[in-house]
């Protein structure tokens, strides 16, 4: 079975071009993309970045992204000896990007899927309903004595539910040149992606957000409306952390 190195490695040689002019024209340092293409993942700093970096290779060359994850993914599952023993005689066939019928189809089967799954655990959860607590018993209080006015009770004071907090950290991105980037806010994740050359992405978070960026001389920041301008060289992975008191490594 192909691994993702000689997929791409094969892409490479078929179009005549070398390291150097893959690093030159997708910003990722030679020294990663030699790792990939000789199955060598240890000298990429974490998996996240991995999967950037073949994403972004893949989509140099003119080949399927999706279609080279996944055979990303079955690599790794050899590896580990949770997928069937295949042949090393047998060629896997990548598509260009723009043939993707497989992969359509392979979605709308996990979309119904989960359809199924939720509509079953919807179900079983109606289906399920506790039964009502009895009333609160209530104890009759002795009424005033005659002539007596009763005392007026106070008017119920009602709750008001304190408005959520703006955001306080914002960040903006504005990219000369396509760049691998993750974006965690408050310690979630809500983006992950390469975008093109001239593309203006904003993110905001309410105390933290912590970005990396796969080549980060592509990137000019603004933080909280300040200008931060580019941090890192050509190809160099780069992350920052920003909360409402300033910016950290």
């Amino acid at each position: 079975m192909q691994t993702v190195g000689e997929i791409l490695r094969a892409e490479r040689v078929k179009k005549s071009l070398s390291i150097k002019d893959v690093e030159s024209a997708i910003s990722i340092r030679a020294l990663y993309l030699n790792a990939i293409e000789e199955g060598n993942y240890s000298v990429i700093p974490g998996e996240v970045y991995l999967k950037g970096f073949i994403r972004n290779y893949a989509t140099f060359l003119g080949l399927n992204p999706q279609q080279v994850m996944e055979v990303y993914r079955q690599n790794k599952g050899q590896a580990s000896e949770l997928a069937p023993t295949v042949s090393q005689s047998e060629t896997i066939q990548v598509s260009p990007a723009s043939s993707g019928g497989g992969l359509k189809k392979w979605l709308i089967a996990a979309v119904v899927a989960a359809g199924v799954v939720a509509g079953l655990a919807w179900w079983s959860s109606g289906s399920q309903k506790p039964a009502p607590a009895p009333p609160p018993s209530v104890t009759q209080q002795p009424g005033p004595a005659t002539g007596q006015q009763p005392p007026q009770s106070a008017p119920p004071t009602q709750s008001v539910a304190p408005a959520k907090s703006a955001a306080k950290v914002s960040v903006t991105a504005k990219y000369n040149a396509q760049c691998w980037t993750q974006i965690m806010a408050d310690g979630k994740e809500i983006y992950e992606g390469i975008p093109k050359s001239g593309e203006s992405l904003t993110w905001e978070a309410t105390s933290k957000l912590t970005a990396k960026f796969g080549n980060a001389n592509a990137v000019d920041l603004v933080y909280n409306g300040s200008p931060v301008g580019k941090i890192g060289g050509s190809g160099e992975v780069v992350v920052k952390t920003f909360t409402i008191n300033g910016i950290t490594q």
